[in-house]
């Protein structure tokens, strides 16, 4: 009996800032898994099921252009919902990308652009004055912060606090919120600043 061919991702079809924000997003809240029981690749993106549906349906679309089914996964109880896609090409891909971020290997400014953005959708908080990165992984802020400098943001403060829930650290930056000037595609940062004209 001759198996379906599996079908190809199209990587190609995304763009570096879309390519970007999926990474950045899936660092900031996502989560891989492989099982070498039954050879199951699994990838998994966070979201608040109310707040974020229109993060979710970004993420959603970016994944229908790169050709991959993904399924809803929703907790009412915790408003938790989570988009999973079995795949050893997308898993292949998010470990990559991850593993040359903590590299800090060079990548274009569109690529910048989208980590950063897909980073504050993901982990950030945004209000009128303000564009905060949240990480528990000091490294992981510093690396952001560093992005920014590159991309000629600059930050105002970095700091940690105990999470209540679970004593560990939680750090966060501030960055200027010049941030929203450039070609970015955070929606939170469009929800709050949009109108505001985008430079280069």
């Amino acid at each position: 009996m001759v198996g379906h061919p599996v079908k190809k991702l199209r990587f190609e079809e995304l763009s570096d800032t879309e390519k970007g924000y999926l990474i950045g997003f899936f660092i900031g809240d996502g989560y891989c898994y492989y099982s070498e029981k039954d050879r199951h690749y699994m990838v998994e993106f966070h979201f608040n099921s109310i707040r974020d549906i229109q993060i979710s349906n970004h993420v959603k679309s970016i994944l229908r252009k790169l050709g991959t089914k993904y399924f809803d996964h929703i907790d009412k109880r915790f408003n938790s919902l989570r988009i999973r896609v079995n795949s050893k090409e997308l898993f292949n891909f998010v470990k990559l990308k991850t593993i040359e971020f903590n590299k800090s290997k060079l990548v274009s400014k569109n690529y910048k652009l989208g980590l950063i953005s897909g980073f504050i959708d993901a982990d950030g908080y945004v209000t009128r004055g303000t564009i905060q990165l949240t990480q528990k992984n000091k490294k992981t802020i510093l690396k952001f912060i560093r992005i920014c400098e590159m991309l000629g943001v600059e930050h105002r403060k970095v700091w940690s606090h105990k999470n209540y829930k679970t004593e560990n650290l939680v750090w966060r930056a501030n960055i200027s919120t010049e941030f929203k000037r450039l070609k970015h595609c955070s929606c939170k940062v469009n929800r709050i600043y949009s109108g505001v004209e985008q430079g280069l």
